[in-house]
């Protein structure tokens, strides 16, 4: 009560913005999705720096990295863990929306030391859907396009949220 974690906790969002046919395709697509999620991750980032070579050197760690180099690395297999893992949590909490939502404001607001900027989170958008779509191939139909999109919105647009936060 007139806690910041309760103000916080009335600005959330209550829904999650895909129906109930988006969310079968979406938990339905994962079972394909998460065996191979650790190599999901690092395609998708190795797709995000393609996309966009100088957001690599938004990265300390990848900064002076050749694209061989960068395959190779730990650090992009521990950021493409991580960044997988969000997108796990996303599925598993597709009905829990508001503890996911505080998850994905706190995930924004730790990344404010790395100067995130709302760009960047539309590009990683652009290449997690470019490797899914490789991936699913035939199981990548419009309406499942449709539901990964609107869950990524969804992620992006609560970690900008947490971004732009005052604390």
């Amino acid at each position: 009560m007139g806690c910041s974690s309760s103000l916080s906790q009335a600005n959330l969002p209550r829904t999650m913005p895909l129906s109930e046919a988006q969310k079968y395709l979406v938990r339905e697509t994962w079972e394909t999705i998460e065996p191979q999620k650790q190599t999901v991750g690092k395609k998708a980032f190795l797709r995000f720096f393609d996309m966009n070579p100088d957001y690599q050197n938004l990265f300390p760690e990848f900064k002076s990295l050749s694209y061989e180099e960068l395959q190779k690395a730990n650090a992009l297999h521990g950021h493409a863990k991580r960044v997988m893992k969000a997108v796990e949590n996303a599925v598993m909490s597709i009905d829990d929306v508001m503890s996911f939502s505080a998850y994905l404001e706190e995930l924004g607001r730790r990344h404010k030391t790395r100067a995130l900027k709302p760009s960047y989170l539309e590009a990683m958008h652009g290449a997690l859907m470019d490797t899914l779509r490789n991936l699913l191939q035939s199981q990548w139909t419009e309406e499942t396009a449709e539901a990964w999109n609107k869950l990524f919105s969804f992620i992006s647009t609560t970690m900008v949220r947490g971004l732009q936060s005052r604390d």
